[in-house]
């Protein structure tokens, strides 16, 4: 008898150790929560990881603390999370960069298989600017000034490899001209060096634009996007002229791949609330934006979409940066 409840008590802890995730999430969060950002303190895209942050803690009742992993074009994070505990208390903010990577570099992960999509914080359009005094007027004026001298125009991006520089080689593939791709090391210095008139047009983020849009140093050719802003309603959607150069940056959340379903729906309950707070709003509307809650389901679409965008424009315009 004495063995018998020796093996029942044996049997009943071995089951408790392997109970599966979506159990255990009841109580979830009872400790803090780390989130891994891929880039340096300080940059917009940390400073919005840490705003979110501050605010679904409020939420969660639960510290997130924020862990700085720059390096490797955002993959040494990516990389970092996708081997943590699929418990929920280590999450990743990525960017589109997570969408491009595995088509131009060799990657550790596949987009739509190694995580679990939670939440998405922010989308950000792309812009195409030249400086105020540029001859080019329009996309159109850009169009026809490429088909004259095929390679001779030149656009500024923030990177090789970067949604800026795909988002150019969207535009190529589409409206079948050539431009002169001059990469640099963030968006400060192509702005930089436009407004120095040492290329012809920048493809940038709007954040990153629309104070010198403002100011009347910079001329904004198209957005990105797949309709006019409600901040900027006088610049037009490049696809107006080039039909589906449709491409938006994002940020989001996202959690190893097995998270339970239950974790991922409390956090991303939780951002969705850090998104509609006055602070978050205020912090969207310096730039022009608007906070837009999505469900999980929402962002894998959005993943999903760029995974497949991505693949055939680096084939078709054969980006090759390894």
């Amino acid at each position: 008898m004495r063995f018998l409840k020796h093996a029942v008590l044996l049997s009943t802890l071995a089951y408790v150790a392997y109970v599966p995730a979506s159990y255990a999430a009841d109580d979830y969060p009872s400790q803090s929560i780390r989130m891994i950002v891929p880039y340096t303190p300080g940059g917009g895209a940390d400073t919005l990881g840490r705003l979110v942050a501050d605010k679904m803690a409020e939420d969660l009742g639960q510290a997130i603390v924020v862990e700085n992993k720059p390096g490797a074009n955002t993959m040494l994070a990516t990389d970092y999370v996708a081997g943590q505990k699929n418990d929920g208390y280590t999450l990743l903010y990525a960017s589109s960069s997570f969408t491009i990577n595995p088509h131009v570099y060799k990657t550790q992960y596949n987009p739509e298989t190694s995580f679990e999509p939670v939440a998405i914080l922010s989308e950000i359009p792309l812009v195409m600017i030249t400086y105020k005094d540029s001859p080019l007027k329009s996309v159109s004026d850009l169009l026809a000034a490429a088909k004259a001298k095929p390679g001779a125009i030149s656009f500024g991006s923030y990177g090789a490899g970067s949604a800026a520089h795909l988002g150019g080689a969207l535009f190529e593939t589409l409206s079948g001209v050539k431009l002169l791709h001059v990469p640099y090391k963030g968006s400060a210095p192509a702005v930089n060096d436009l407004l120095g008139k040492h290329v012809d047009i920048a493809i940038v983020s709007l954040t990153a634009a629309l104070p010198l849009m403002k100011a009347g140093e910079l001329r904004a050719l198209g957005i990105f996007d797949g309709e006019r802003l409600k901040s900027l309603p006088d610049v037009p959607t490049v696809s107006e002229t080039v039909p589906h150069c449709v491409t938006v940056g994002w940020n989001g959340i996202l959690a190893p791949k097995g998270t339970s379903s239950a974790v991922i729906k409390r956090v991303n309950k939780a951002a969705n609330y850090a998104l509609t707070t006055p602070l978050l709003v205020e912090h969207f509307a310096g730039q022009g934006l608007e906070p837009k809650p999505r469900t999980p389901e929402a962002f894998a679409k959005i993943i999903h979409d760029d995974n497949e965008r991505w693949e055939r424009v680096v084939k078709e315009a054969q980006i090759k940066l390894q």
